[in-house]
């Protein structure tokens, strides 16, 4: 695992589980736009380390916006397909309406794209999942 980058509520790692793939381990949230700054240095780690999976550890997440959540369903998500993110692993908040308004915000943009998208309890089987060989559905 190699540290990318820590803003106060993100870290940002590499692994080399299989596949690249670049795992958010978020904090508590403290606001739109530093969010949004950090969510943008991501796609450039996706795209310059040529991430397959991105494992989001949002177990200590605070309450986000929907508005944020909204555009990372618009224009995010499709950025990261464009990138050659494939899989994106989440690894759930704790606080139960920011679970549901992830789900319900993030579950729609991405059946239109080629990521395949789980949620998770726990890290270690989200990065499991996360560079595994696809299974024939």
């Amino acid at each position: 695992m190699v540290h990318l980058a820590s803003f106060p509520f993100v870290t940002f790692y590499l692994h080399n589980i299989g596949c690249n793939a670049l795992e958010a381990v978020w904090g508590d949230y403290v606001s739109s736009s530093f969010f949004r700054e950090a969510i943008q240095q991501a796609v450039v780690f996706v795209r310059q380390h040529h991430a397959e999976a991105w494992i989001a550890d949002d177990r200590r997440l605070g309450p986000m916006e929907r508005e944020d959540l909204a555009w990372i369903g618009a224009e995010i998500l499709p950025a990261l397909a464009t990138n050659g993110l494939r899989r994106l692993a989440i690894v759930e908040s704790e606080d139960g309406f920011n679970r549901a308004l992830i789900q319900e915000e993030y579950t729609s943009p991405v059946q239109g794209l080629p990521i395949e998208l789980r949620y998770f309890t726990d890290v270690p089987t989200a990065r499991a999942w996360a560079c595994s060989q696809p299974t024939n559905q």
